[in-house]
This record gives C-alpha cells, sequence and structure tokens, in this order.
C-alpha cells in the first residue's frame, strides 16, 4: 500500500503524503490484516475443525525432540513414497540418553536463571529497603 503511494504520488507529480499520514495507513493495513486473518482462521475452524492453516502433528525426531510436522500431500502413498521415508519420525533407544541429557541442562539453566533473578531481587531490597515496604503495604 506504501509503495502505491508512493508510485502515485511520482505519477502526479505530486509530493509524498507526509510520514504521520504513512503512519496511519500502516496501522490501518496492520488492523485490517488482523481482521482478514481472525476472519480466515474462524472459517477455517468452522470447514475443518483444524486450528492451524495447514494440519500437522507433533513427532518425534531422529534426535529425540519433538517437532510440529506439517502434512503434505504427495502424488503416491507413503509406503512407496522413498523421499518420505527418509525423514526418520523415530528416535533409536540410545538416543533417549542424550534427550535425558538434554533436557538436565535445559533445566539446570532454569534454575540458574531463577536463582539470578532472586539474588538480584535480594541486592535490590537490601539497596532499597524502603521501597521493598511500601510494596509490601500496597499489595496488603
Amino acid at each position: 500500500m506504501l509503495l502505491t503511494l508512493e508510485q502515485e504520488a511520482k505519477r502526479q507529480r505530486l509530493p509524498m503524503p507526509s510520514p504521520e499520514r504513512l503512519e496511519k495507513v500502516v496501522d490501518s493495513m496492520d488492523a485490517l490484516d488482523k481482521v482478514v486473518q481472525e476472519r480466515e482462521d474462524a472459517l477455517r475452524l468452522l470447514q475443518t475443525g483444524q486450528e492451524k492453516a495447514r494440519p500437522g502433528a507433533w513427532r518425534r525426531d531422529i534426535f529425540g525432540r519433538i517437532i510440529w510436522h506439517k502434512f503434505k500431500q504427495w502424488p503416491i502413498p507413503w509406503y512407496l513414497n522413498k523421499r518420505y521415508n527418509r525423514k526418520r519420525f523415530f528416535a533409536m533407544p540410545y538416543v533417549e540418553r542424550f534427550v535425558r541429557l538434554r533436557f538436565e541442562k535445559y533445566a539446570r539453566t532454569e534454575s540458574r536463571k531463577k536463582s539470578l533473578k532472586k539474588k538480584k531481587e535480594k541486592i535490590l531490597q537490601e539497596k532499597f529497603p524502603h521501597l521493598s515496604e511500601a510494596q509490601k503495604s500496597s499489595l496488603a
């Protein structure tokens, strides 16, 4: 839309609209896109019962991660399709150990973040005790 405005201004040899006007156009186009997207979602939900535009399923890849696999139509059955069969939607038993290690690593980083946040809050409370007391009284 903005490019169309710019081209039309060049064609008619008029000055380009002001930046405020361009911002209003951007906002209105975003609102229009949002309305169209909501309408498409509602229509799809009524017709197919699917929330997403392209149906799919949660599957486990060869590394043990759980991924969203988007379904795709193929001209031949899945058991004859070599390209589809090359995709491994399962993890071997020896991968479970690494899945557990990855989960432990994730849990460790999350706990570090939580403890760091608590430490920062404690330092701020020691630094500004009058603010923490005022906050406690406003909550009660």
